[in-house]
């Protein structure tokens, strides 16, 4: 089922407008194709939306691990997908690049070794946001080093890294 995003009303607006002033003979043609541009819109602002959500979502992570971890966000390698389009395009083969964050403990030594977790986000079109911090706090008083994939197919990153899963 599709969400409702209100958002849009100032977009779909004008397109109402046009649909209902357009005579009745030229509605039944073009219905179909406006109705196309409208979910195109749709798909395209939904991920714009997504990305500018996760952009504001990265700065609060200072403000709610920031005092007990030090952060980044590193880009990071994984393998090819598992089925291409055209396996003979350039770059086909070539490994795919994501996002992870990072946490450490401030609380710790340089020298010191610290045990590792591999935190990944649940739902296949999810993402690490700071619902998560909670967690991230205790890990990192706990003393251990936490990173937390964005895995293809994660949203905020866009609708061909969305649609990359496999």
């Amino acid at each position: 089922m599709k969400k409702h995003r209100p958002e849009l009303l100032p977009f779909l607006l004008p397109l109402f407008v046009l649909t209902v002033s357009t005579p009745f003979h030229a509605q039944d043609s073009s219905l179909s194709s406006m109705q196309k541009k409208v979910d195109a819109l749709d798909g395209s602002i939904g991920h714009r939306l997504d990305a500018l959500e996760k952009a504001v979502d990265d700065v609060l992570w200072y403000h709610k691990a920031g005092d007990v971890a030090l952060m980044d966000k590193v880009y990071i390698t994984g393998p090819p997908p598992a089925k291409e389009k055209n396996p003979a395009a350039m770059g086909a083969g070539n490994p795919v690049k994501f996002w992870a964050y990072v946490f450490i403990p401030k609380k710790r030594r340089p020298e010191q070794k610290l045990p590792l977790l591999v935190l990944p986000h649940g739902g296949v079109h999810g993402d690490f946001t700071t619902y998560h911090a909670h967690i991230i706090r205790e890990f990192t008083a706990q003393g251990y080093a936490v990173v937390a994939p964005e895995y293809r197919g994660s949203t905020g990153y866009g609708k061909a890294f969305y649609e990359k899963i496999d």
